[in-house]
């Protein structure tokens, strides 16, 4: 009587979750985003691997985010490998795949949106395999490490983003008496391991304000310079690479330039873009409000770049030089002092993306590209063919969802969690259905479904537990109908996780099978009833 009436009045409240999501029997507490997949994957089309997001909720007023921002992988046919839901604290980005110490490892950015607009304050955390934390990475400095960038490079050390706000008069860029405050951004290479500075850089010291296409404004919230709250960002570093020769290339969005650094003294080598090209673009080859620059590939002479990169083409409705967003692969040729768009990859459904962005080119050619604030990814062919595209949730428009990184990656996960069961049937119909889940996992082929008696967890037993069934694991969550007509007694329901090799990786804690009438919500006059029959005893 007693764990009845508990259960009754416990459930009262549980079809809401039901109704509302309960994407996953095993795994109510999970609600991650249903992707909205415009352009399914074919087979042999997209590169092997899975999608890593951490989308967030839109910054537009009234706009909603996912249920569950988080990080996330999931397969091409949006179904869930792993939710990083309670791994992170607060907000979370640039979630992908690394490799340290020849280790394949997760690493993310977690902290605090900052003061300003477009940066946040936190640090940088590397995940083994079992998703557990194994490095805090954060450099021996006083500077404040932000969102934009993590760049492992050669396994060893590392590219961080940093900024500082300084009190600097603003009179010889257009300031008045008063506005005094501007934003110093640059990066860091750290030793992962111990958090040394490496190398250092900042903007002030070699990038006259000047050329920023961000104007210094006298009102507003932002780039206003009268306090450290509303320092005038005027560079706005979002990604830095470095090149076999030491040196480093580094994105400036408020510049709409791309620097090359000596890795030596930290002097300007070249600038592509802006308002002070070394180069002289072509006009196929115009890019504005970038991010994410890469160094693809240097000729022997390195008398020939390639470079890769986010193409925003607007920073705000009015600061716009092309209709939408797209992925742009550029050759510079120092020998003639020339740049050209060698690839260009334009944003499907015509999305015109102001801020965030990334593009991964693979060997193979393919580019997988992250639409930032339009909360989208798509995978192309070399050729610019579209073979994969999706948004991060397929809820209605006025549900904003945005990401600021995205990519694909192959990746094996053996969780260190526990899996989870939940099972639910009848005594009189014979017959129970159960599902299995293990968050994160990639190795399970199969689930091994088992009846024990009660009392084994009654009587501290161990009595042999008897198979009911198997079924192949094709997705986060694996159903299967058990009979148990031929059982007696009360028993209890585990599975067990199996990989290709028969192995059994992992069990599940051995649950009780929930009656199917105890889903639907008990009436009040139910519940009093159970209370006071309790009551009474």
């Amino acid at each position: 009587m007693t764990s009845l009436w508990y259960l009754a009045v416990f459930l009262a409240g549980f079809p809401s979750i039901a109704t509302a999501d309960w994407q996953f029997r095993s795994r109510p507490d999970l609600a991650p985003p249903r992707l909205n997949i415009t352009v399914p994957a074919q087979q042999g089309s997209v590169e092997e691997g899975f999608i890593f997001v951490a989308p967030y909720p839109g910054s537009a007023p009234g706009h909603q985010g996912p249920d569950q921002p988080a990080a996330y992988i999931f397969r091409d046919d949006g179904d869930l490998i792993w939710s990083g839901l309670g791994y992170f604290a607060a907000c979370a980005g640039n979630f992908g795949v690394d490799t340290w110490n020849g280790e394949q490892v997760l690493r993310i950015f977690q902290g605090q949106n900052s003061e300003t607009l477009g940066r946040a304050y936190g640090y940088h955390s590397i995940l083994n395999n079992k998703y557990e934390n194994i490095k805090t990475v954060r450099g021996l400095s006083n500077k404040l490490g932000s969102a934009h960038e993590f760049r492992v490079i050669d396994g060893k050390t590392a590219l961080v983003e940093i900024g500082t706000t300084k009190p600097v008069g603003l009179s010889p860029w257009g300031g008045v008496k008063g506005q005094d405050w501007i934003i110093s951004t640059g990066f860091q290479e750290l030793d992962i391991e111990n958090g040394e500075v490496l190398f250092e850089w900042e903007s002030l010291d070699h990038v006259d304000p000047k050329y920023s296409l961000f104007p210094l404004l006298s009102e507003g919230s932002a780039h206003i310079g009268w306090d450290s709250s509303s320092a005038w960002d005027y560079f706005h570093l979002n990604s830095a690479d470095k090149d076999s020769d030491g040196n480093y290339i580094i994105s400036a969005r408020h510049a709409a330039a791309i620097y090359k650094i000596n890795g030596t003294d930290g002097e300007v080598i070249w600038t592509l873009g802006g308002l002070d090209s070394s180069f002289e673009v072509e006009a196929e080859a115009h890019f504005a409000f970038q991010h994410d620059v890469r160094l693809l590939h240097r000729s022997a002479d390195h008398s020939i770049e390639i470079l890769s990169l986010f193409d925003n083409a607007a920073a705000t409705p009015e600061m716009k030089i092309n209709p939408f967003s797209r992925a742009r692969i550029i050759q510079l040729n120092h020998t003639a002092g020339t740049a050209k768009a060698l690839h260009t990859y334009p944003a499907p459904d015509g999305l015109s993306v102001k801020s965030q962005g990334n593009a991964q080119v693979f060997s193979s050619g393919n580019v997988f590209v992250n639409w930032g604030e339009a909360g989208a990814i798509t995978e192309f062919s070399a050729d610019g063919d579209v073979f994969f595209h999706a948004y991060l949730d397929s809820a209605p428009r006025d549900r904003l969802v945005q990401n600021y990184r995205g990519f694909r990656f192959n990746w094996t996960g053996t969780p260190s969690e526990k899996p989870a069961i939940f099972a639910v049937g009848g005594y009189a119909s014979g017959d129970v259905d159960v599902y299995a889940s293990w968050n994160g996992d990639t190795v399970t082929r199969a689930w091994r479904f088992y009846a024990e008696p009660l009392g084994n967890q009654r009587q501290g037993q161990n009595k042999e537990r008897t198979l009911l069934g198997e079924a192949e694991r094709k997705s986060f969550e694996t159903h299967i109908k058990l009979d148990v007509s031929q059982l007696s007694g009360e028993f209890l329901v585990s599975a067990d996780a199996v990989d290709g090799r028969n192995t059994v990786l992992r069990r599940t804690e051995p649950v009780t099978v929930l009656q199917k009438a105890l889903l639907s919500p008990p009436s009040t006059e139910s519940v009093s009833e159970e209370k006071q029959a309790w009551e009474e005893l």
